[in-house]
């Protein structure tokens, strides 16, 4: 009955004590009484109830103790079976369990102490104070987890675990206990450990390595890719190469690609690349591949290009100076440190008679006539071990025993000690030194690149044509010929290309003329041809033959067919000036109007010419004057909404009010403005008289706050650094909102974009001003460059506009430049529009603002406001 609560028991024996005295009571009294008393049947009654609730109990007891010790059964085998290393320590972090894997863990308590600290032995200083730490917070309603503990092993590297406390209830033990899983991260670890091992090995290559997935957009780029590129690994991956390489070149990435993933096979190639940094275009020797998932399915091209550019250099200048070595005409001997002949060049055998194998292996004392003494070889080898050199004649004698004199320099090669490893003695014939003074003639006299007569030989030739004409009262043409778009060329397909296609035309012009005549390169791009004898139409004749000839499509720097073109003048003697400078002037007079008038063509000199110089003189000094005089005006151009009709703004046009000329068209002399440096003055007069109008147009209700003037600008205005600071007191001033403003600048001028005027346009922009690209379509435009500058208005050139519906060529790119601009999220005017189906169809399009002389002709600022702003918030249709 143990196992009763005590105060039962206590009960259960006063009772039975309290029957047995009545019991002995009952019988002292009367030992012959025949039964019990009814109060010893009472007791007894409640002792027979008490003995049967105690049994009840103990049966109860009985089967809980049995219910426990399943449960521990079970708790103990789930303990133990747990997938997991499972460790209960107390609040001290000391072990009081391990499951199976815990024990295998941390290896078997042997000791067999009573405070298990083998996990603190295992863990270091600062992850003991981690598992101290957690072990003072965890509780009941909050576990913790302790990420990457590491267990010291004889492993490398040592294994790491997660450790999840679970802080155990007292219904488990008496004390504060806590269970501690430990999941295993060292396979993760290891993962992230390789991972950033190859990390670093990528980028610490030199070479570029990435890839791309099917779309081309980047996976993945190297530090030496982005170093190159100038760029950061968050602006390139996820990005097509379109957005960030030049349109050329990431097409050709393009194309490769397409290929790879065509053929599943890889492909190595050499390549040119671009880099964004001083570094320039670089030769790489690349390897493309496919990316395969563990499917074996393509997913990718990856590529490796190993930068070859110093290599491929050193290539060049060892076969340079092999080719120089085979192909020098003097003759040179190389030999060991003890003088024994190893290698001779081809002209060592012209001059010497003697083969290479009949002297290999001999000293050059094979060569001697006799004619020096000893001493002379004593002085010899003394400058040759003190000062490393020695130059001086030397009589030798040939294969066949003639002698022959040869200027010999001799130096000693020296290894990175000083050590003598070799000498190299490079002999010249006397007779050969003439022949190189001949070639230093031909290289004064001559174009290095092209090999045509420079400007000394040219002079020379005209000056004797001058007096041979004179004398025989003779005529004589001279053609000035220029190329067209030349330094296009030279910044898109470099330098290298430009070279090429320089020798490619002089090798045309040279085919074009006669024996007779002479072709000479000026310099640059610059060529002239003089045609003894030709008159004025003879000399016609040539000049369209060679604008023709010159026209033939040409393979060029990766260009399949490259059309060169060139602008020809004419000058003939004596009737265009009977001086040579007279007459390069003035055909060069007659080349600068065949530019003028459209280029690709010819023009003969004119005095006219000569004239059209003076009154550009003449123009830019009066200019200067008329700037300050306040002669400049202003005219204004509606622009409307093509799809309502309604008014959009207008664009502001310069016009000079010129004493004795009249009103001169800026066409007239913006260009000149701009050659002489007078074409700040003007943006800032019209700058500053437009804001002025419009500002009083405001304040009379006539203009609404929607519209826009636009302002042409020119680029050398953008470069002042005090541009933005004066815009904004003109704004002011005139108390106009930097949005009512839009700027425009031209495309040509965009593409000569500079870190310092991008920065500009940004200031720009963030002040409000709309930006528009002006005659877009007529330069060399490339995604690169629409997605750096920050602009918003794309402006259609007329030239595309006027023949859009006669020429499908024009109507497809004023199609794609819709597209394209709308993409870019950038809005659209078109103009030049002069037919109601142009407007039409740009409307449809979805073109959002156009003008032309069909919407409305340039007018004063008075006719402006009385035909376009009736009311005072105008709304005009066409």
């Amino acid at each position: 009955m143990k196992d009763i609560d005590d105060p039962k028991v206590d009960r259960l024996h006063q009772l039975k004590m309290q029957a047995l005295a009545l019991i002995q009571q009952q019988a002292q009294d009367d030992p012959l009484a025949p039964a019990m008393s009814i109060e010893t049947q009472q007791l007894l009654e409640s002792l027979r109830i008490y003995q049967v609730e105690l049994e009840l109990q103990n049966e109860e007891l009985l089967r809980a103790q049995r219910e426990a010790e399943l449960s521990n059964t079970r708790y103990q085998s789930l303990f133990e079976q747990m997938s997991l290393p499972a460790i209960v320590v107390d609040a001290m972090g000391m072990i009081q369990r391990c499951n199976e894997r815990g024990e295998t863990l941390l290896g078997a308590n042997r000791s067999f102490a009573r405070q298990d600290n083998r996990l603190f032995q295992r863990l270091s200083r600062e992850d003991r104070s981690r598992l101290h730490t957690s072990l003072r917070e965890v509780t009941s309603d909050f576990p913790l987890v302790i990420e990457r503990l590491e267990l010291s092993s004889a492993e490398a590297p040592p294994p790491v675990f997660d450790a999840h406390l679970i802080q155990l209830s007292l219904a488990y033990h008496l004390d504060s206990q806590t269970m501690i899983l430990l999941v295993d991260r060292s396979a993760e670890v290891a993962r992230e450990r390789d991972h950033h091992f190859f990390s670093l090995m990528l980028d610490s290559s030199d070479a570029f390595i990435y890839a791309a997935d099917m779309q081309g957009k980047m996976l993945m780029a190297n530090q030496a890719l982005l170093n190159s590129l100038g760029m950061r690994r968050e602006d390139v991956l996820g990005q097509v190469r379109e957005n960030f390489l030049p349109l050329r070149e990431a097409m050709l990435h393009r194309s490769v690609d397409e290929k790879i993933l065509a053929t599943g096979e890889p492909l190595t190639l050499e390549e040119r690349v671009y880099t964004g940094s001083a570094l320039g275009m670089r030769e790489v020797l690349t390897r493309k591949f496919p990316l395969r998932d563990l499917q074996g399915l393509t997913y990718g091209v990856a590529g490796i290009s190993s930068d070859m550019t110093d290599i491929k250099a050193q290539q060049r200048q060892a076969l340079l100076s092999e080719s120089l070595f085979i192909a020098a005409s003097e003759a040179i001997i190389v030999t060991d440190k003890k003088g024994t002949i190893i290698r001779v060049n081809p002209a060592f055998t012209k001059i010497s008679g003697f083969s290479e194998a009949s002297v290999l292996g001999y000293t050059p004392s094979i060569l001697k006539s006799g004619r020096q003494d000893a001493a002379f070889y004593i002085q010899l080898w003394t400058a040759l071990k003190t000062q490393g050199k020695w130059a001086g004649e030397l009589s030798n004698r040939a294969a066949d025993g003639h002698m022959f004199m040869v200027w010999s320099s001799i130096s000693a090669i020296c290894d990175e000690h000083g050590a003598v490893t070799h000498y190299i003695a490079v002999q010249t014939d006397l007779t050969q030194l003439h022949a190189v003074q001949g070639q230093v003639e031909q290289l004064v006299s001559y174009d290095s690149l092209t090999g045509l007569p420079n400007r000394a030989l040219f002079n020379d030739r005209i000056s004797q044509l001058i007096a041979h004409s004179q004398r025989h009262r003779q005529t004589f043409a001279l053609l000035f010929v220029d190329l067209d778009h030349f330094k296009e060329v030279n910044d898109s397909l470099g330098h290298q290309v430009g070279d090429e296609l320089l020798i490619a035309i002089a090798r045309r012009l040279q085919e074009v003329v006669r024996t007779e005549d002479t072709v000479a390169r000026m310099g640059g791009d610059e060529f002239v041809v003089l045609l003894p004898g030709a008159n004025s139409e003879m000399a016609q004749q040539v000049a369209d033959k060679l604008i023709h000839t010159l026209r033939a499509s040409m393979p060029l720097g990766g260009v399949i067919a490259y059309q060169p073109m060139a602008s020809a003048g004419i000058a003939v003697f004596p009737e265009d000036g009977e001086s040579a400078d007279l007459l390069l002037r003035n055909a060069d007079l007659a080349m600068y109007t065949a530019k003028l008038t459209g280029r690709n063509r010819s023009s003969a000199y004119h005095p006219d010419m000569s004239q059209a110089n003076d009154h550009n003189f003449s123009i830019q000094t009066d200019l200067a004057s008329g700037i300050a005089r306040q002669e400049l005006c202003l005219y204004f151009q509606p622009k409307f909404r093509l799809d309502t009709g309604a008014l959009a703004g207008a664009e502001a046009l310069v016009r000079w009010q010129r004493p004795d000329y009249g009103l001169v068209m800026p066409g007239d002399f913006i260009a000149i403005a701009e050659k002489s440096g007078l074409v700040v003055a003007v943006d800032q007069w019209v700058l500053n008289e437009v804001l002025r109008q419009v500002g009083e147009w405001q304040k009379n209700g006539l203009w609404h706050t929607s519209w826009r003037i636009a302002v042409n600008q020119s680029v050398s205005d953008l470069r002042r650094p005090t541009m933005i600071s004066e815009l904004q007191t003109m704004l002011e001033t005139h108390q106009i909102p930097a949005s009512a403003l839009e700027l425009e600048i031209t495309e040509g001028a965009l593409l000569d974009h500079t870190e310092e005027m991008i920065q500009r346009l940004t200031e720009l922009k963030v002040l409000g001003v709309s930006l528009a690209i002006d005659d877009f379509g007529t330069g060399y435009s490339s995604l690169s460059y629409l997605r750096k500058l920050p602009i918003s208005v794309i402006k259609i050139d007329q030239g595309f506009i006027s023949n859009m519906l006669i020429n499908n060529s024009d109507l497809i790119l004023v199609e794609t430049i819709i597209a394209m601009a709308h993409n870019l999220g950038h809005e659209l005017v078109a103009e030049g529009i002069e037919e109601p189906e142009q407007r039409q169809r740009l409307a449809d399009l979805g073109c959002e603002v156009g003008q032309g002389y069909l919407l409305g002709r340039p007018v004063d600022a008075e006719q402006f406001a009385q035909s376009y702003l009736t009311g005072p918030v105008a709304s005009t249709t066409a």
